[in-house]
């Protein structure tokens, strides 16, 4: 039995890997990006906070409203 996931927290966390993979390889021109190695665990541990969130916490997804047709 294959639970249905929420895209919207699937979309957010993409997001986020791509945003915080760019901040934290930004340097100088010539240089190299000078981090700790557990600041780039934050970019699965995040991915994963959010989605989770996204699928028990908010249950709300953008993308599958469920549309109600109004009678008259």
């Amino acid at each position: 039995m294959r639970k249905d996931r929420n895209i919207t927290g699937s979309v957010l966390a993409l997001i986020y890997c791509f945003v915080l993979y760019t901040i934290l390889t930004d340097a100088l021109p010539g240089e190299a990006p000078n981090n700790p190695l557990w600041v780039y665990s934050l970019i699965p541990i995040g991915a994963v906070v959010i989605t989770s969130l996204f699928d028990y916490v908010v249950k709300f997804d953008f993308f599958k409203k469920k549309f109600k047709k109004e009678k008259e």
